[in-house]
């Protein structure tokens, strides 16, 4: 992306931030990181803590959270920027209202920044990126979630009131399609885990559900790192943000 914040917000001053999904808290500790020595208040919440660092440093706190269950009282409208990536989906049929929720959390004047992946894929992915996808919209059709949401975000953060809503689309590289070894690597590994819980995921559901045989279904983790580490591929992202409007 090139950037962790896409807002238009003032991070040379202390602001108070949540990280929804935010797995093991790396967006959180790389944007300590990069506005150091502003002394942010970060809070990253998760529905599955076992992630989460053991001992976080000064000024960063981790709660579990469900995105669909109800978000402490005392944090609504208590936050200066709200973030959350790839979590939406999470909130099947109802989206709408995860995201209420979520926007709920920001302080009158202050900011959100989503991003959750378009689905749509270039030609220059191989098959197994296409099964991945396919596997994951198999997935969103089990949870009742929307196909398209990456390119529904604008209209939906529009729809809970919010101003100045503007969004970017990022083909993200993949594998040996980024230019940088670490990130390569970083990126063949946080894709495939996913992949992996999709693929057992997908046994479960109905016949048919999937437009993949079993046996495909079965081996498209390996099949995926595999022609991510050797051919790389490009996974499309939709960065929205917007600014809840003042008091």
């Amino acid at each position: 992306m090139g950037s962790l914040v896409l807002a238009p917000i003032d991070l040379s001053k202390p602001m108070r931030i949540l990280d929804s999904a935010t797995a093991d808290g790396t967006w959180i500790r790389d944007l300590a990181a990069s506005t150091a020595p502003v002394e942010h208040q970060f809070v990253g919440t998760d529905i599955d803590p076992s992630n989460f660092p053991s001992t976080p440093p000064a000024g960063q706190t981790y709660q579990a959270q469900d995105i669909t269950k109800p978000w402490p009282e005392d944090w609504k409208e208590s936050f200066d920027f709200v973030h959350q990536r790839l979590a939406l989906v999470g909130g099947g049929s109802a989206q709408q209202q995860v995201l209420s929720n979520l926007a709920a959390l920001v302080k009158p004047g202050g900011w959100i920044q989503l991003m959750e992946a378009t689905n749509v894929l270039p030609d220059e992915d191989g098959p197994a990126m296409r099964n991945f996808v396919a596997v994951m919209k198999g997935m969103f059709v089990a949870m009742g979630s929307s196909l398209d949401l990456g390119n529904e975000l604008p209209g939906m953060l529009q729809k809970e009131g919010f101003e100045d809503v503007q969004d970017r689309l990022f083909n993200t590289k993949q594998g040996a399609m980024n230019p940088d070894p670490t990130l390569a690597k970083q990126s063949v590994y946080s894709t495939v885990v996913p992949a992996r819980a999709l693929a057992a995921f997908g046994k479960t559901l109905p016949e048919g559900t999937i437009p993949l045989p079993a046996e495909k279904i079965a081996s498209m983790p390996e099949d995926l790192k595999a022609e991510l580490t050797e051919k790389g591929g490009i996974y499309p992202l939709r960065a929205v943000w917007g600014r809840k409007p003042a008091a």
